[in-house]
C-alpha cells in the first residue's frame, strides 16, 4: 500500500486529490444544538410526530459517524429533559432511540415502556424494544412485545396510509434495512425470533461440529447491531459473573456461526463478547473482537458500518498499525479524504516515534498525494530527510513548505538551520 518513491526531482509536481464531502461533521456543539433543537420541538404544545422523528434520525446518524464521545452528553441531554417533562412520550422514546443505538439495552427498553401511553408510538416503541429484547437474548419477550405491536397494527389498519404508517417510515433505521410495512417487518422479527431461540437449544449440540465443513455460506447482510457501549458506558455495571468457560465457548460460535454463513448470530455473539471484555477491563481483547465485527460487515458489502466499528476499535487499541491502515482504506473508499489524511498522519507519527524513517517517508509521501498542502506533512518529512543527513530533499520539502504557507516563520527557520548543518557537514 505504502511504496516509497524519491521526492528530491518531484516535490512540486505532487498532485492534489480531489474534494470529497465528509459524511457527518464532528463538532459536538452541532450535535448537542441539534438535540437542544429536538428537545424544543418535543417540549411545544403542537408535537408534530414526523419532524420529531426525522430529527431523531438526523441525530442518530451522527452520533455513529462521530463516535463514542458524544454519546454521554447526548445522554445528558436527554435526560435532563425527562426529568422536566416526565409524561412527554416522544422524549423517552428518544432516549430510549439513544440507548438502544449505544448499546444499553436495559435502559433502551425501559424508556420505550414509557413512550407506551403514547398511542402513536406504541407500535415503534415495542418493535424496538423487542430488538432490544432479542439482542439480550431474551427471545420469548421479544416475541411478547412483537405480538403486542402486530396487534395493534391489525387493529388500526384502514387500507390507507395513517399518521402510524407515516411514523413507521419516519422511525430512526438503518437505510438498508426495515424498509418493509409495519406488519411484514414485525412478522419477520418474530420468525427471527423463534428461530434463534431454536438455535439456542441446539448450542451444546452445534458446538463439536465447529470443525466440520460447513453445510451452508449463503451470507446475507447482518441486521444492525448497535454501537458497543464504551467503557464509561459499562462503568455503572457491576461487572458480570462469566463462567471460565464462557469466553471461549462464545468465541467458538461466534466464528461457526461466520463459517456456516449466519451472520446475525455471529455478531450477536460478538457484541455479548466484547460487553463481557469492557467489563473486565480486557481493553485489547474487546478492541480485537469490534474488528471481527468489522470485517463482518465489510465483507457484505457494508463499508460505513465496518468503519465506524474500526474507529472504536482504535479507541481500545492505540498503536496498531494494522488497524488504522484498515480505516484508511475504509475512508479511502468512502471518499472521506479529510479522515484518511487524519489517519495516515497518526500512522507516520508511529514510525517517527519508532524511528522506522523509511515506512514514514512512504506514508507521507501517499498523505501529500490526498492533501498537498498538508502543513504537518511537510514538516516531519522535512525533519526525517534531515535526521538522515538527506540535507537536498530536506531542503526541497522545506521551500515548498514555505511557499504553501508563506505566513508561517517555522519553514524558513528550519531552512536556517539546515543551511547551518549543512555548512558544518564535513566534505
Amino acid at each position: 500500500m505504502f511504496e516509497p518513491r524519491n521526492m528530491e526531482n518531484d516535490i512540486d509536481k505532487l498532485p492534489t486529490a480531489p474534494e470529497h464531502p465528509r459524511i457527518a461533521p464532528s463538532d459536538p456543539h452541532d450535535i448537542i444544538a441539534m438535540v437542544q433543537q429536538h428537545i424544543a420541538l418535543m417540549a411545544g404544545q403542537m408535537i408534530e410526530p414526523i419532524l420529531v422523528l426525522e430529527q431523531l434520525t438526523r441525530i442518530c446518524l451522527q452520533l455513529r459517524y462521530v463516535g463514542q464521545r458524544n454519546y454521554k452528553l447526548v445522554i445528558q441531554e436527554y435526560s435532563q429533559a425527562v426529568e422536566v417533562y416526565p409524561d412527554n412520550a416522544y422524549l423517552h422514546f428518544s432516549l430510549g432511540t439513544i440507548h438502544q443505538q449505544l448499546g444499553n439495552f436495559d435502559k433502551a427498553v425501559n424508556a420505550y415502556n414509557l413512550a407506551l401511553c403514547e398511542s402513536s408510538l406504541e407500535v415503534i416503541a415495542r418493535y424496538n424494544a423487542a430488538r432490544c429484547l432479542l439482542y439480550q437474548g431474551l427471545s420469548d419477550d421479544a416475541i411478547q412485545q412483537l405480538s403486542q405491536a402486530l396487534r395493534k397494527v391489525r387493529q388500526t389498519s384502514t387500507g390507507t396510509e395513517s399518521l402510524e404508517d407515516r411514523i413507521w417510515t419516519a422511525r430512526p433505521r438503518k437505510e438498508s434495512g426495515e424498509n418493509g410495512t409495519p406488519e411484514k417487518e414485525i412478522l419477520k422479527l418474530i420468525e427471527k425470533a423463534e428461530e434463534r431461540i431454536k438455535r439456542q437449544s441446539q448450542k451444546q449440540t452445534l458446538l463439536p461440529l465447529k470443525q466440520t465443513a460447513p453445510t451452508q455460506s449463503t451470507a446475507e447482510a447482518p441486521q444492525e447491531i448497535p454501537a458497543i457501549p464504551s467503557e464509561g458506558a459499562l462503568s455503572e455495571d457491576a461487572p458480570p459473573s462469566v463462567q471460565p468457560d464462557e469466553l471461549r465457548i462464545r468465541d467458538d460460535l461466534a466464528g461457526m456461526y461466520v463459517q456456516r454463513g449466519f451472520l446475525d448470530d455471529a455478531l450477536a455473539e460478538l457484541h455479548v463478547l466484547t460487553i463481557i471484555y469492557l467489563r473486565r477491563k480486557q481493553l485489547r481483547e474487546a478492541g480485537a473482537t469490534i474488528r471481527r465485527i468489522s470485517r463482518i460487515y465489510a465483507r457484505v458489502g457494508d463499508v460505513e458500518e465496518a468503519l465506524i466499528n474500526l474507529r472504536h476499535a482504535a479507541d481500545l487499541m492505540p498503536g496498531d498499525v494494522d488497524l488504522l491502515r484498515e480505516i484508511v482504506d475504509y475512508c479511502l473508499q468512502l471518499g472521506m479524504r479529510k479522515d484518511a489524511t487524519q489517519y495516515l498522519m497518526v500512522i507516520a507519527r508511529h514510525y517517527f516515534d519508532h524511528r522506522q524513517f523509511n515506512e514514514a517517508v512512504a506514508v507521507l509521501q501517499l498523505l501529500i498525494t490526498y492533501d498537498a498542502k498538508n502543513y504537518e506533512a511537510y514538516d516531519l518529512l522535512g525533519q526525517i530527510y534531515q535526521l538522515e543527513g538527506k540535507f537536498e530533499q530536506a531542503s526541497g520539502v522545506y521551500r515548498r513548505l514555505a511557499r504553501l504557507h508563506n505566513e508561517s516563520s517555522i519553514a524558513w527557520e528550519r531552512q536556517a538551520t539546515l543551511q547551518e548543518l549543512r555548512t558544518k557537514k564535513p566534505e
